[in-house]
C-alpha cells in the first residue's frame, strides 16, 4: 500500500466574506449574543479569527451555524473550517487529502474558541474526518485573545502533522478481515444511532447481512479494498451522508438521511475515527 506524505501547493475553492456571511451570519456578530455574559468575558468575534487565520495562510472553505428554535440566536454555536492552499497530504496512489483547522465558537460566553485538526479527502469530497485523540484540540479563551496566541495554536497544529500522516499510513497498511469490517460497520451504525458500541443497550441491536453489506459497499472504484483507511472512508461516508436503509433505533427499516447538524457531524466523525484507529 502506498504511503501518504506531506506536500506543498494544493488547489481548492475558498469562501469569500460574502459567502461566509450568508452561510454563517453569527460569525459577524458585533456584540455578545447573551446579555448576561461575565464581566471577565472579552468579546472577540469569529470574523476577527477568520481574518487572522487568513494572515497565517488558512482560508475558510466551509461554515455552518446551529439552527435555533424560534429564531433565538443567544446560544447559537457556529463552525468555520479552514484549509491552507500550500499544505496537502499527497497520496502516492492519488488519494490526496487536505489538513483542515475546524474552529467552533459561540458569542454567548459559554465556550472558548475551539480548534480541531481534521482531514478533507479529495477523492470523495467527504467533509470532515476528525478525532479527539489522534488529532489534538486547542482552545483560546475569551479572556485576552492575541494574534500571537493564535499563531502558536496554528504552529503547534502544523508541527504535529507529520505524526498525523503516520496515523493515515498505519491505517493504509492495516488489512481487515471480513469479521473486522462487519464489526466496524455495525459499531458505526450504533454511533450514528447515538448508542455506545460498548454499552449494554448495544447488545440488543443486531443488523442483517444486507444492511451491513450496504454500509460496506463502496461508491467508487478508488475505495475498493480491504485496508482500514479505505474501509473506514466507505463507512464514514455512508454513516454521515446517509443514503442507505437501516433500523437505526430499532424501529422500522427506513432510508437513513444525511446528518444536517454540524455539531452531530463533528461528534459522529470523531467517534468513527476513534473506532477505526483502535484497529491499527
Amino acid at each position: 500500500m502506498s504511503d501518504v506524505m506531506l506536500n506543498f501547493k494544493g488547489d481548492q475553492s475558498y469562501m469569500s466574506k460574502e459567502e461566509l456571511r450568508e452561510k454563517c451570519p453569527l460569525a459577524f456578530a458585533a456584540a455578545p449574543t447573551n446579555p448576561d455574559v461575565s464581566k471577565k468575558y472579552l468579546f472577540v468575534n469569529t470574523e476577527t479569527i477568520v481574518d487572522d487565520l487568513n494572515k497565517l495562510g488558512w482560508k475558510p472553505v466551509q461554515a455552518a451555524q446551529r439552527k435555533s428554535r424560534g429564531g433565538d440566536t443567544i446560544f447559537s454555536k457556529h463552525m468555520v473550517a479552514f484549509q491552507n492552499p500550500d499544505i496537502m497530504i499527497k497520496g502516492k496512489d492519488g488519494d490526496d487529502s487536505f489538513p483542515r483547522i475546524i474552529m467552533t465558537n459561540s458569542h454567548d460566553g459559554m465556550q472558548a474558541f475551539k480548534f480541531s485538526v481534521g482531514i478533507y479527502r479529495l477523492v470523495c469530497s467527504n467533509g470532515l474526518v476528525v478525532a479527539d485523540e489522534e488529532f489534538s484540540d486547542f482552545k483560546i479563551k475569551h479572556k485576552g485573545y492575541t494574534f500571537e496566541e493564535l499563531r502558536g495554536v496554528v504552529n503547534e497544529a502544523v508541527a504535529d502533522l507529520p505524526n498525523r500522516v503516520q496515523v493515515l499510513n498505519d491505517m493504509k497498511s492495516r488489512v481487515l478481515t471480513k469479521e473486522e469490517k462487519n464489526k466496524l460497520a455495525l459499531d458505526a451504525m450504533l454511533v450514528r444511532a447515538g448508542i455506545s458500541p460498548d454499552s449494554e443497550k448495544a447488545k440488543k441491536f443486531n443488523y442483517d447481512e444486507e444492511t451491513i453489506s450496504d454500509i460496506l459497499d463502496p461508491k467508487r472504484d478508488e475505495d475498493k479494498g480491504d485496508d482500514l483507511w479505505r474501509v473506514f472512508n466507505v463507512i464514514q461516508e455512508k454513516i454521515t451522508q446517509g443514503d442507505f436503509h437501516a433500523a437505526l433505533t430499532g424501529a422500522k427499516v427506513r432510508k437513513v438521511r444525511k446528518i444536517k447538524s454540524f455539531e452531530k457531524d463533528l461528534k459522529v466523525n470523531k467517534e468513527l475515527f476513534k473506532l477505526a484507529t483502535a484497529l491499527v
